[in-house]
């Protein structure tokens, strides 16, 4: 009688064993079909892995059947989701790109304008300054380059005077070329001026800046 009960019970755990084994392909194979919704990005890829390690189990125990069928969908599912995430971050570039592409462009210009004012800023506190314009070579150099006409900033570097000195101690350059590294927009390279004794423009040849 104990030996019946014994084999009734075991029957009934094989049973329940199978059972389990049953809702585990069962299971992977819902989580399989949720994974080939590639549009659910996050949540196919996980239920794709769900499936293939549920899908693995359940074929190795017994439901071969529904556990392969979930793992061959899971494994479909994440492939599905992995190149519609590439795709959605490709698009996103794609139009995040030229915008910030305009972003970097504006930014370069405003700091280029920013350093032409800078520019003009120095050469007008120049011309103010008394003990800059009562030097006589200071004064000739004025006298020289204010007259209307545009002039490549490298004169304010390769000319030694006063003036010279004082706008380069402003701008706390060394050289002409230490300033033009400061620019930044597509096709500048260089700084021009024009002054008389009434206005005083910077410009940057090559783009649309200019102050005055």
């Amino acid at each position: 009688m104990d030996n019946q009960t014994m084999d009734s019970q075991e029957l009934q755990d094989l049973a329940n064993l199978k059972q389990l084994h049953k809702g585990k392909g069962i299971a992977a194979t819902i989580c399989g079909i949720v994974s080939l919704i590639g549009c659910l990005g996050p949540i196919s890829f996980i239920c794709g892995i769900v499936a293939i390690f549920v899908g693995a189990n359940a074929r190795k125990k017994s439901n071969k059947t529904t556990g392969t069928a979930g793992m061959v969908m899971g494994i479909i599912g994440v492939v599905i989701s992995i190149i519609s995430t590439i795709l959605i971050i490709a698009m996103m570039a794609g139009i995040m790109a030229p915008q910030l592409g305009n972003y970097m462009d504006k930014t370069e210009i405003a700091n280029d304008t920013q350093l032409c004012d800078t520019v003009r800023t120095a050469i007008v506190t120049c011309m103010m300054d008394p003990s800059v314009i009562t030097d006589e070579e200071a004064a000739d150099f004025i006298n020289y380059y204010c007259d209307g006409y545009y002039y490549d900033i490298s004169v304010m570097f390769y000319e030694d005077n006063k003036f010279t000195e004082s706008f380069q101690d402003i701008l706390d350059v060394d050289s002409y070329s230490e300033l033009c590294d400061k620019l930044e927009s597509d096709g500048a390279y260089t700084i021009e001026f024009c002054a008389d004794y009434n206005e005083v423009y910077v410009r940057i040849p090559g783009t649309d800046i200019e102050v005055n």
